[in-house]
């Protein structure tokens, strides 16, 4: 049986700032709704297909951060997702946090 983790006052932000998942919602604030398939290409150098699965499944059906979409493609209808509305502004606030302490400490975090 898995050990059941404490969850502090900012348990949601640090699940927000995981590698995959915020990777995911950095590449849904360039351009939204996105494939699976694009999401797979686009990160599956960085992460495993496993914990892209693992982390779409996380964000939209236990966080509720993103939204399952259909998408017209060329060969008809695919799953894609979308970030959460209400959401986008709290994304948009954690990159303006980012580039605030990177000039406040000099520096600079890594580019996936």
């Amino acid at each position: 049986m898995a050990r059941q983790k404490e969850e502090d006052g900012i348990w949601m932000i640090r699940k927000l700032l995981s590698k995959p998942n915020y990777a995911v919602l950095k590449l849904l604030m360039v351009k939204s709704p996105r494939t699976t398939r694009e999401l797979y290409t686009m990160l599956g150098k960085s992460f495993t297909r496993k914990t892209l699965i693992l982390t779409l499944r996380n964000l939209s059906m236990n966080l509720n951060i993103l939204q399952p979409t259909h998408i017209r493609t060329e060969r008809g209808y695919d799953l894609g997702y979308n970030i959460n509305p209400k959401l986008k502004e709290i994304v948009k606030s954690l990159e303006r946090y980012e580039k605030m302490v990177e000039s406040f400490t000099g520096v600079k975090t890594q580019q996936d």
